[in-house]
């Protein structure tokens, strides 16, 4: 019924051009057939469907980027947060509330306003490449540019999913080469990026080790269990203490098998923990809150003391 763009927008002038009446898509908005994304655009509705909270969070956010980037201005490129969420790319804590904007010109810093935020600087064009028909910064300058505005935790986890995505990392160290705002922590954070993260909140938690100068982990490491099956550590000290992220999202709809319960994967997640010991491994677990409120390094530094494994 509803005439959605190659970006899977449908804006309103346009629908009721179309024929469609304003009270027919004010009835869609409220039957969830529509989701509004921003004044006088919708998508359809039912892609949001089994995401969690926080995925529709970030679905919702880059069709709104789309929105405010085909709204007729023509020079200006998406960047920063913005591009990272078009392209794919992992970040810690991302600014979902503004869509961010780069203007090709010689000066430095930004301009903010409620819904935007528009950054000035160079972008030779090796640094542009389109997403739909939207110009977009390349996943090296947005995995930088997000680096430079970032806490440590933040720079290492939009580089290990540049990497993970299969950016050199030769590329990423000449664009920090010049000194300029954050730089130093940016390139600090990428003497340690690795593409074995698998998500944000291992990279974060990997973060936390390297600030309390504990060994940096090995991550991914291949373990074989008893009943035949392979399990991959999060991040691996010595071969002797496991320290598992569960970020929770696996047992959202999305990631459910049909007719799979997520009590299912907590029982599978059991198992695999058991088969884990019976090696001889002391597996830590840690969420997104412990991360938060800090207190998941005294606890993992207590189970590393444990097996003689201490600070550097």
């Amino acid at each position: 019924m509803w005439n959605l763009d190659r970006n899977g927008l449908l804006r309103r002038g346009a629908a009721m051009t179309d024929g469609a009446t304003s009270r027919e898509i004010d009835i869609a908005v409220v039957e969830g057939t529509l989701c509004r994304v921003d004044r006088g655009v919708y998508i359809d509705g039912t892609v949001l469907d089994g995401l969690s909270r926080y995925q529709r969070k970030v679905a919702v956010y880059r069709y709104r980027c789309f929105a405010a980037a085909t709204r007729g201005e023509s020079d200006r490129l998406l960047s920063h947060h913005s591009a990272a969420t078009v392209l794919g790319l992992d970040t810690l804590s991302p600014d979902l509330e503004r869509v961010h904007f780069t203007l090709n010109g010689t000066s430095g810093g930004s301009v903010k306003n409620r819904i935007s935020v528009f950054h000035t600087g160079p972008v030779p064009d090796p640094d542009v490449q389109t997403v739909n028909g939207v110009p977009i910064t390349c996943l090296a300058r947005t995995a930088v540019d997000v680096a430079l505005s970032s806490s440590f935790a933040g720079a290492l986890a939009v580089f290990d999913s540049a990497l993970k995505k299969g950016v050199d990392l030769a590329d990423l160290t000449e664009r920090l080469k010049a000194p300029r705002k954050g730089v130093v922590q940016a390139r600090h954070a990428l003497r340690y990026a690795d593409a074995g993260a698998a998500n944000p909140g291992e990279s974060w938690c990997r973060a936390q080790i390297i600030e309390a100068r504990l060994p940096v982990p090995v991550l991914q490491k291949r373990y074989d269990l008893s009943d035949g099956s392979v399990a991959y550590a999060d991040h691996d000290f010595d071969g002797t203490v496991i320290l598992e992220f569960d970020g929770k999202i696996k047992y959202s709809d999305a990631y459910l098998r049909p007719g799979q319960h997520p009590s299912e994967i907590v029982i599978a997640e059991k198992l695999r923990e058991d088969k884990l010991r019976e090696l001889g491994l002391d597996v830590v677990r840690t969420v997104w809150d412990e991360l938060r409120a800090g207190t998941m390094i005294p606890v993992l530094r207590k189970h590393l003391a444990a097996r003689g494994i201490h600070g550097r």
